[in-house]
């Protein structure tokens, strides 16, 4: 329900993959970074996420994973919602990765 929340809130800059099974989603980050990059950018400001390609083949490539039973999953969220809100602004007129 918290990830739900964070996706609506932010469709403009995220989209998912609910689990159907078990407690792992896959989170795609539509704004102007690669899942690397954002990665690299999220890493900077202490918030540690893995690109879906490490786990899965290049279809996921621009998809992130998130943990539904991590304890740290709240925490994480309120971060990488600071995170976003510095920096939608500066994403507004870009454009994603290329597909």
């Amino acid at each position: 329900e918290i990830l739900e929340r964070f996706i609506a809130k932010y469709a403009n800059l995220f989209t998912w993959i609910p689990p159907r099974a078990g407690a792992i989603a896959a989170i795609r980050f539509l704004g102007p970074l690669s899942s690397a990059e954002l990665g690299t950018e999220l890493a900077e400001e202490g918030i540690g996420i893995k690109p879906a390609y490490c786990f899965a083949d290049t279809i996921m490539e621009d998809y992130f994973r998130v943990g539904f039973g991590e304890e740290k999953m709240p925490a994480a969220l309120e971060a990488l919602e600071v995170f976003v809100e510095k920096r939608k602004d500066s994403w507004r007129n870009k454009t994603g990765p290329e597909k």
